[in-house]
């Protein structure tokens, strides 16, 4: 695994709550706001058939079915007219997650990045693209969060190979997750980690106005607790759940960034959606505006991967989708990687 972590480009697996949709029939509503991860308690089966396809499309990475998952989600959750509250019930429902996610490879070899929204990801409306946390538009507040969905995962820790940090809309909240992923807990080992922001604004900015610059800083400043042991930077960074046609600007605005800060840049991570320039309305849980004309997917998004492993500055890429990113999809990106 190991070996695999040091691969020049991964493919990661495409939106599994959108192929849930559009694929198996499952709806997902304020019902459901776990989304993903409610199957985790109804039909884990289903789970398990759509991380196969992404499987069978050639992926090196899969995003375990945890992205919403949280303490407050389990508990609006209702099963057999009773609450999902208890935390070893909740702990239980996460191992078979990462369970699920590690079967589906096969015995093959692969990766599992256990995926974590940002904060906004769990609320409802979801406020991952909006960024409007009120009350927890706090950093220490943040930190306490995201560490404490974390404990949750005590049972399976060993099981995950990467800790996947996903949409982060807010800089207090990338600064979060940073210290989130340094802190041990129940003795767990340092796991390598990601974080990739979400751009749904027609510029290079979060939704909070953050600039990339003020990501980058914040990700890769030097830090250290009080004991002197040193707060470790992102194995990735980078961008998902966001256009494609953005992603060139984007990525070399991390570059330029970079070079500022005279930064060395670890790997890039971009995970676009697949929704052809639709962006989700969270309020009426549709695909609104109107489709963009280009090229296929797969073309457009490897044309982006060739001019970053091109110019030089990352360590090394990890390639996939979002929403609406089919394992069609992401097989026809495989074959890009593999030169056929």
């Amino acid at each position: 695994m190991t070996a695999l972590l040091e691969k020049e480009i991964l493919l990661l697996d495409g939106g599994l709550g959108t192929t849930l949709e559009d694929n198996y029939g499952i709806k997902f509503n304020s019902s459901t706001p776990l989304w993903s991860s409610h199957l985790l308690i109804t039909d884990p089966d289903t789970i398990e058939k759509a991380q196969n396809e992404f499987v069978k499309a050639g992926v090196d990475i899969l995003l375990t079915p945890t992205y919403q998952a949280s303490h407050d989600g389990f508990a609006k959750t209702e099963v057999n007219d009773e609450k999902v509250d208890f935390f070893e019930e909740i702990c239980q429902y996460l191992d078979l997650g990462v369970d699920i996610s590690r079967h589906a490879f096969n015995n093959r070899p692969g990766l599992v990045a256990l995926s974590l929204g940002a904060y906004g990801a769990t609320m409802s409306p979801s406020q991952e693209y909006g960024g409007q946390y009120d009350d927890m538009c706090d950093e220490t507040k943040l930190e306490h969060w995201h560490i404490a969905r974390i404990a949750m995962f005590w049972a399976s820790w060993e099981k995950v190979n990467v800790v996947a940090f996903e949409t982060i809309p807010r800089l207090e909240e990338v600064r979060a997750v940073r210290t989130a992923a340094n802190v041990n807990r129940h003795e767990r080992v340092f796991k390598p980690y990601w974080v990739t922001c979400v751009f749904p604004n027609n510029d290079e900015r979060l939704p909070d106005g953050s600039s990339i610059e003020e990501v980058l800083e914040a990700l890769f400043e030097e830090r250290s607790w009080e004991d002197g042991i040193e707060v470790r930077t992102p194995w990735g960074v980078g961008i998902n759940c966001t256009k494609v046609s953005k992603l060139e600007k984007l990525i070399g605005e991390f570059e330029a960034a970079a070079e500022r800060l005279q930064i060395d840049l670890p790997r890039l991570v971009v995970a676009p959606n697949g929704s052809k320039g639709q962006t989700y309305d969270s309020s009426s849980q549709t695909w609104v505006g109107d489709k963009e004309e280009g090229g296929a997917w797969d073309e457009q998004v490897w044309g982006v991967v060739e001019g970053a492993r091109g110019r030089g500055k990352w360590k090394g890429i990890v390639v996939g989708g979002c929403c609406k990113t089919s394992p069609e999809d992401i097989a026809k990106l495989r074959k890009k990687i593999d030169g056929r």
